[in-house]
């Protein structure tokens, strides 16, 4: 198959799959493929800007997006991970570029970049907020706080 060709029954299916998976980490609603993506996509930009400090114990929590499409990637097939990887690649990259590993935890910095789940062991660079609000103690250093 090319990329040209039109998805078949079998792709469709897998999408579909997804969905239900998806949908079960979100509980009382349907999340489709893209608004998983889009989601991811978001939050992404979030980081980026800068992470409110307040909210900085609930980072890891927010890594959710991330998470389900993680579990979901496999129930895909071939042809429509080959089509959506270069989006999850790019989003992945800025997602580092915005982040920092965590001061390791009984890891090392190589054990951590090797995760599955890579985006638990990394950080924000940029927090905006009241700069007295306490930040995790793995955030080493600590991110630039921006207003």
């Amino acid at each position: 198959m090319t990329e040209d060709e039109p998805l078949d029954a079998e792709d469709y299916a897998s999408v579909h799959r997804a969905t239900a998976l998806l949908s079960a980490y979100y509980h009382l609603h349907t999340m489709t493929l893209n608004a998983c993506m889009e989601a991811w996509a978001e939050f992404v930009a979030e980081v980026e800007e800068g992470v409110e400090a307040m909210w900085a114990w609930e980072f890891d929590n927010d890594t959710r997006h991330r998470d389900a499409l993680h579990s979901a990637w496999p129930i895909l097939t071939e042809r429509v991970r080959a089509l959506r990887q270069p989006e999850l690649d790019a989003l992945d990259a800025r997602f580092r570029a915005a982040t920092a590993p965590i001061k390791p935890l009984g890891m090392s910095a190589s054990e951590m970049a090797a995760q599955p789940r890579w985006w638990r062991w990394r950080y924000p660079l940029r927090v905006t907020g009241d700069p007295a609000d306490e930040l995790p103690p793995t955030w080493s250093p600590p991110p630039l706080h921006v207003d």
